[in-house]
């Protein structure tokens, strides 16, 4: 195992680093941040640990700011993820493990915590594939279902996200925790309304599928070919009545026991799951 040496790494990028205290600007924003207080206009985000950082460097994403406490770096693994973001991060500060202690929403401190920027996708740049799959987000409020649907479409191979009728921040803690790193890959465009999305879909070409236990078919009585866009509605309101004014087709999930529906996370998989294998020839 390789010798940790933060005191030499602290002296080869000292005049990068700022020591700072629990009052500074930098801490209160990230708190703000955590607390979902912070402008969503901004688009800045924050993580902490270990296992974020990982997914972070593996990412272009602009790492806007890196706070470190040294008292707190333990493991080789993490004195690493030090090194990396010192190169990467704008703009770098030393906490205590007092203000680490403050500012940290873990367990365990890895004295990693770090403020980033989601990129801002734009319609008129998306570029996608041959066949593509979009999932659309209609009027979702939980962070947490949010960024669960957001992971599922990277595991899935999701071309892009839509969302209409916002009600969570993208840049929430937890819709940032439920992604799993996700939300940095994940393609996701906000439109101002329901109509300008079925516009959009429309001009493409695209065949609409409404996630609807009212239903009379299953999502397995459905043949998913060419561009294909499924609309998810709000955990309580469901899909905005606009979608079904334009052509579509709506599925459900079957339910065999006192429950109506599942979880908008689970059910959104499930279907996603179908869509991308019958897309690739696989059968669930």
């Amino acid at each position: 195992m390789k010798h940790i040496d933060m005191n030499s790494l602290l002296e080869e990028h000292k005049t990068k680093l700022q020591w700072i205290g629990g009052q500074h600007a930098k801490i209160k924003q990230i708190k703000n941040i955590l607390n979902g207080k912070s402008a969503d206009s901004a688009m800045f985000f924050a993580i902490e640990g270990i296992w974020a950082h990982q997914k972070l460097m593996k990412t272009n994403i602009e790492m806007d700011s890196f706070l470190f406490c040294p008292e707190c770096i333990y493991s080789e693994e993490a004195f690493h993820l030090v090194e990396k973001s010192l190169k990467k991060a704008k703009n770098v500060f030393i906490i205590s493990k007092k203000v680490m202690e403050k500012i940290s929403q873990e367990d365990k401190l890895d004295g990693l915590v770090s403020i980033g920027l989601l990129p801002h996708h734009k319609i008129e740049f998306l570029k996608l594939k041959k066949h593509p799959v979009i999932v659309v987000l209609d009027g979702l409020e939980q962070a947490g279902n949010i960024g669960t649907i957001i992971r599922t479409c990277d595991g899935a191979g999701v071309d892009a996200i839509f969302i209409c009728n916002k009600k969570a921040k993208l840049t929430n803690p937890k819709l940032i925790k439920a992604s799993m790193g996700g939300v940095f890959t994940v393609p996701i465009i906000e439109f101002s309304n329901v109509t300008a999305c079925i516009n959009w879909l429309s001009k493409h070409n695209f065949h609409i599928y409404l996630a609807d236990t009212h239903a009379n078919r299953t999502y397995k009585q459905h043949e998913y070919s060419g561009n294909t866009a499924l609309v998810i509605g709000s955990e309580r309101y469901g899909i905005s009545m606009e979608w079904y004014d334009c052509p579509h087709q709506q599925l459900l999930i079957p339910m065999h026991g006192i429950c109506d529906s599942l979880n908008v996370g689970i059910a959104t998989a499930v279907i996603v799951y179908e869509i991308k294998m019958q897309k690739e020839g696989s059968v669930l």
